[in-house]
């Protein structure tokens, strides 16, 4: 139970951090930025982007016309990965005003998608393949887990440019 409780605690930390980041030039609590159209837009560009991609590796990789979905397993997991590296990078600093909604939101959300996901379990199992349907729901959890936090560990170690001031600044 203390476990949980400590992961729930990291996890509104996290949020939190986000929130204060990413509305760092308000005072008072993080509010909604609000209807903008180049938000709009950031977001749109972004997930026509993902969304392209995904098909065409989702096309690329084999089991596309039918058998084990290998190309939304390998999108999915590259996502997580990308999410991991992306929030823990654009924590360490004031991030563009672009930078969320045209790659987190935009971009990863084009990108991965849980229906995706749970179509291609569906599939499986219509098909009689229950043993390659929990498999595939399974490897896709885990693999995500281990994704998100190899981009959470790999965005800490990327250098920011706060980094380089803080570090000047103690030097």
């Amino acid at each position: 139970m203390e476990d949980a409780g400590r992961a729930r605690d990291h996890l509104l930390h996290r949020e939190k951090a986000e929130a204060s980041v990413l509305d760092q030039h308000k005072t008072g609590p993080p509010r909604h930025p609000g209807l903008k159209p180049r938000v709009f837009l950031d977001i749109a560009v972004g997930g026509a982007i993902g969304a392209l991609l995904r098909y065409l590796i989702t096309e690329a990789m084999p089991g596309a016309q039918g058998g084990f979905p290998w190309g939304t397993l390998l999108v999915n997991v590259l996502a997580c990965l990308l999410m991991g590296l992306l929030t823990t990078y654009l924590l360490k600093g004031r991030p563009h005003a672009v930078a969320k909604p045209l790659l987190v939101t935009g971009y990863l959300g084009g990108f991965s998608t849980f229906s995706h996901l749970i179509d291609g379990i569906d599939s499986l199992a219509r098909a009689g393949s229950w043993g390659l349907s929990v498999t595939y729901a399974v490897v896709s959890v885990v693999g995500g887990l281990i994704a998100i936090v190899v981009g959470l560990r790999l965005g800490g170690a990327i250098p920011h440019p706060s980094d380089r001031a803080e570090g000047g600044a103690a030097s």
